[in-house]
């Protein structure tokens, strides 16, 4: 499959997942939902700058609505190594592995 092995696709790939299989088992009827290939990758360009490149398939940039509402992830910011240093590692370890997130 042609997906991004980053926890941002996981993000956005687990509750497909869960739909689809929900409906499989309740009805026996495949799921609607679909997966449209994003994901985003940190990419650390200077000690204490990042940037968020958010893409889906075939490369189209894609932001997510929630990020993007506070920063501009095209261009490189504190803010963004901030959430790779400490934010990134919190939502893993609590929050997607539990799946809150």
């Amino acid at each position: 499959m042609p997906t991004a092995k980053t926890g941002a696709a996981i993000r956005k790939q687990a509750p497909v997942l869960v739909e689809n299989l929900l409906k499989m088992i309740q009805s026996g009827k495949i799921g609607q939902k679909s997966y449209n290939g994003y994901s985003s990758c940190p990419i650390v360009t200077g000690y204490s700058k990042m940037l968020l490149c958010e893409f889906k398939y075939d490369n189209v940039k894609d932001s997510d609505p929630l990020i993007s509402t506070f920063v501009d992830t095209t261009k490189e910011q504190y803010s963004m190594w901030l959430l790779k240093k400490y934010g990134l590692p919190f939502m893993y370890w609590n929050l997607m592995l539990r799946g809150k997130a």
